[in-house]
C-alpha cells in the first residue's frame, strides 16, 4: 500500500499537468491528455484503420470536453474485425499515450479464458456460501479501472464472444451504470471514470465463407447505432458489414449490443498496408537494439523480400511479425554473434558491449537477408 505522502505528490503532479494542458487548450479539463497527440501516436502504430481512428479521436474529445455522462463509463466501444488488424494493439497504445509506458492504468481481461458460465465469477466474485465469497476476489484490477483525476483508466474485455453468455451478462450493469457490485454484495467497483473496450472477431469467418462462396449479398437496414458507420461505406464494405451485423446480432442478446456506445469496423489489411507493416516492424527492432548501440538498415530488395514472403491476408499482421522474427531475426542474430566473435578476437573488454556503434545493412541475396558490418554513422 503507497504511503499517504506519495499518493498526494502523485495527485498534485497529475493536477499540475492537467492544469498545463488545460492553458494551452484554452479548455478547463480535468483529463490531462491530448485528442489530437494520441492520433499522432496512434496514426503511427495502428496501418490501414484511420477511420476507427477518427472515431475514437472524436469520442476523446467529447469526454475531454466534460460533455459525458457522469453515471456511465466515459465510453463504451466495440471493435470488430478480422484477427491480426490491430484492435488490441490500437487500445493498449491508446493507454500507453494516457499512463505511459508501464501502463499503471490498463486492465485487460482475456475473455476466451472465461468460456464457460461458472467463470461469471471471476468477474463479479464468488457468491455468498462458496470459497472465496469472503475475500471478494475478482479478476478486475481497481485501481486500474479508477484510473486518476486527470488520467481515465482504460479496460479492455479481449474477444468478448468466445466468453460463455453468462459471463458476457455479467458485464450489462457496468455498461449501463458504470458500476459493478461483486456477487458478495459488501463490494462495489466504479467505472465511471473509464474507457472501456472490448474486441471480437464475430463474423469474419462468415465473411470469409460468403466472399468464396457466394460473393456479395443484399444490403438490410443498419440499426439506428450505426448510421454514421453505414455512411462511409462502399457497396463491398456495406455486404460485409452486414454479414458481421447479423452473426452480432445472433451471438449477443439486443440489450447488451444496446448498451454499447460504438460500434467500429475495423477493415482488412492489403497489400498495400505492407510496406507500412514492415517498416513498423523495423522501427520497433531499432528500438529494442538501441540500448545496445546498434541500428539495422535495409536495403528495399530486403523489404521487398520481407513484405512479399510476409503476407497472409488470412492471419494479417501477425503473420509479418512471424516472417520479421524467422526472415529478419535469425540471420541478424548470426550477424551479431559473428561479429561479437569477431571483437572478441581483437581484445575487446570483457563484460562490454563488443557490438555497440555498428549499424548492420541488410539485402536479399538469392532468398535470403545478409548483412554487411559498418561503423555506425556519427
Amino acid at each position: 500500500m503507497p504511503y499517504i505522502n506519495d499518493v498526494l505528490a502523485d495527485n498534485s503532479q497529475s493536477n499540475q499537468l492537467a492544469r498545463e494542458v488545460a492553458s494551452l487548450s484554452g479548455l478547463r479539463s480535468r483529463f490531462a491528455f491530448d485528442p489530437e497527440q494520441i492520433r499522432i501516436e496512434l496514426e503511427k502504430h495502428i496501418v490501414g484503420q484511420q477511420a476507427v481512428i477518427d472515431a475514437l479521436c472524436q469520442q476523446l474529445k467529447v469526454i475531454k470536453a466534460g460533455l459525458h455522462d457522469s453515471q456511465r463509463p466515459l465510453c463504451v466501444l466495440l471493435f470488430i474485425g478480422d484477427t491480426g488488424v490491430g484492435k488490441t494493439e490500437l487500445v493498449r497504445t491508446l493507454a500507453r499515450c494516457i499512463h505511459g509506458d508501464n501502463n499503471p492504468g490498463f486492465c485487460r481481461i482475456d475473455m476466451n479464458t472465461l468460456s464457460q458460465s461458472h467463470y461469471s465469477a471471476a468477474i463479479t466474485g464468488a457468491p455468498p456460501g462458496y470459497v472465496g465469497s469472503k475475500e471478494n476476489l475478482t479478476l478486475l484490477n481497481e485501481d486500474a479501472i479508477t484510473g486518476s483525476s486527470s488520467r481515465p483508466g482504460v479496460v479492455l474485455f479481449d474477444e468478448i464472444e468466445k466468453a460463455d453468455t453468462a459471463v458476457v451478462r455479467s458485464l450489462m450493469n457496468v455498461f449501463d451504470s458504470g458500476k459493478l457490485r461483486l456477487a458478495s454484495g459488501t463490494r462495489e467497483l466504479s467505472f465511471c471514470n473509464s474507457l472501456v473496450f472490448m474486441t471480437s472477431n464475430i463474423g469474419s469467418k462468415q465473411w470469409a465463407q460468403t466472399a468464396r462462396h457466394s460473393g456479395s449479398r443484399g444490403i438490410r437496414q443498419w440499426q439506428q447505432w450505426l448510421p454514421s458507420l453505414q455512411s462511409r461505406l462502399t457497396g463491398r464494405q456495406r455486404s460485409r458489414a452486414t454479414v458481421i451485423e447479423e452473426a452480432m446480432h445472433s451471438h449477443f442478446d439486443p440489450e447488451f449490443i444496446n448498451r454499447i456506445d460504438r460500434i467500429e469496423l475495423f477493415e482488412p489489411l492489403t497489400s498495400a498496408h505492407l510496406t507500412a507493416i514492415v517498416e513498423l516492424e523495423l522501427r520497433q527492432l531499432n528500438q529494442r537494439l538501441r540500448r545496445q548501440g546498434v541500428q539495422v538498415e535495409l536495403h528495399p530488395s530486403a523489404l521487398d523480400y520481407l513484405r512479399d514472403q510476409g503476407f497472409d491476408p488470412l492471419f494479417g499482421a501477425r503473420s509479418i511479425k512471424r516472417k520479421v522474427r524467422d526472415l529478419l531475426m535469425v540471420p541478424l542474430a548470426e550477424a551479431l554473434l559473428s561479429a561479437d566473435r569477431l571483437q572478441a578476437d581483437k581484445g575487446s573488454e570483457a563484460g562490454a558491449s563488443r557490438v555497440a556503434g555498428i549499424t548492420l545493412h541488410g539485402r536479399n541475396v538469392d532468398g535470403k537477408i545478409e548483412f554487411d558490418l559498418k561503423p555506425a554513422k556519427e
